[in-house]
Parts: structure tokens; C-alpha cells; sequence
């Protein structure tokens, strides 16, 4: 992949993690809360979706790859992490990770929100 083909894959990905971070859009995947997350109460739990929602500290140090698919807040004296995996949509059922993660068509994304002590 030439550096520029990379550069325009990874604005892609970039893109849509964020729409689907920010709408949550079932078509785009599916959000899943761990146990701990699960425990929390209905207000804080929605604060924390809306948190997740209204994410933008992406820099150097937690995003590397510079495509917004993970993020740390911290609500309620607690860390929490949300991730967003790639999965192929025809294979997403067997685990089998996307090689497509800027195709819509071909790619199912999966965010996991989750305690930092739960990584």
C-alpha cells in the first residue's frame, strides 16, 4: 500500500469510527457494556454513553494509529475505556477480524465500553 493509498484508509477508518462512536448508528456495528459497566446505575450510565459519545481528546499517546478507536474516561472516580474492533460483516459470527476496515460494506464494527480494570 503506497503512503498515500495508507493516508486515505486511515482518514476512512478515522471517519468512521467517529460517526459511529458519536451515533452509535447500528448499521455501521453494535455497542456492548462489559459486567462492571453493567453495574453502574441508569443515570451514570448514561453519562458515560454520552461521554463516550462527546470524545475528542485523541492525541499522540492514545492513538497512535491515529484512527479514534480508543478512548480513556474518567467518570465517578472510575476509568473507563471504550475500544472499537473490526470485524468482517460475512465473519463477524466466527470472530474473523475485517481486512477492510474503511469499507462499510465489508466491515462490522464492535465498541466495547468497559472499566479499565476490566482490559
Amino acid at each position: 500500500m503506497t503512503n498515500q493509498t495508507e493516508k486515505n484508509s486511515t482518514t476512512q477508518i478515522r471517519a468512521l469510527n467517529d460517526k459511529f462512536r458519536q451515533t452509535f448508528d447500528n448499521k455501521l456495528g453494535k455497542v456492548i457494556i462489559t459486567q462492571g459497566v453493567g453495574c453502574l446505575n441508569t443515570n451514570q450510565l448514561q453519562q458515560l454513553l454520552q461521554a463516550v459519545k462527546q470524545f475528542s481528546d485523541f492525541n499522540e499517546n492514545n492513538d497512535p494509529w491515529k484512527e479514534h478507536d480508543m478512548g480513556k474516561i474518567e467518570l465517578f472516580d472510575e476509568k473507563f475505556f471504550f475500544k472499537i474492533d473490526y470485524f468482517d460483516r460475512q465473519k463477524y459470527q466466527q470472530g474473523i477480524g475485517s481486512e477492510e476496515p474503511y469499507n462499510v460494506d465489508k466491515t462490522f464494527r464492535v465498541m466495547t465500553i468497559m472499566l479499565a480494570s476490566e482490559y
